[in-house]
């Protein structure tokens, strides 16, 4: 034990001393997954991103997932934004009951997969944007039945899902 941790011990209340997290692991809290992260900390790129389709909103909450590489940053009109370490968009969710503008939707997605989802009329409804392994951009639209719009890196359609 160091003298600066001995000498807090000595002068501790009992009090204080009961309230101090007791760990079974020598002393260390576990591994760390997930903690806040500073806004400002974010990639710029990332930053870059909700500056301009967010001017209107405020970042609620930052969190940095180390062992995943992301973060995942919550605005306080409901819209959760997750990046990769490079600050690239993997993941957007609208709150419920709510839409996606599609000027991000054409800025996140390849142009064919945008064109198809204008083509069909579903590009107001988006609820959510994720790009799968690097492979795919999986879209879920508000309208009945299978509602989950796959396409590949390139923007061609692969299917819709349930």
């Amino acid at each position: 034990m160091s003298a600066a941790v001995a000498l807090m011990f000595m002068c501790a209340s009992p009090a204080m001393l009961a309230q101090a997290p007791r760990y079974n692991n020598g002393g260390m809290p576990g591994l760390v997954v997930a903690g806040s992260e500073n806004y400002q900390q974010l990639p710029e790129k990332a930053r870059k991103f909700v500056e301009k389709h967010f001017k209107d909103s405020n970042v609620a909450k930052c969190e940095k997932y180390f062992a995943k590489g992301k973060y995942e940053v919550e605005l306080t009109n409901g819209i959760d934004i997750e990046f990769d370490a490079q600050g690239t968009v993997t993941e957007i969710d609208a709150p419920d009951r709510a839409y996606i503008a599609s000027s991000i939707v054409k800025d996140i997605l390849p142009h064919k997969a945008f064109s198809r989802l204008e083509k069909e009329g579903l590009s107001q409804t988006v609820e959510s944007v994720e790009f799968k392994k690097g492979k795919v951009y999986e879209v879920d639209v508000n309208i009945p039945g299978p509602d989950t719009y796959v396409f590949d890196i390139n923007g061609e359609f692969l299917m819709i899902e349930d």
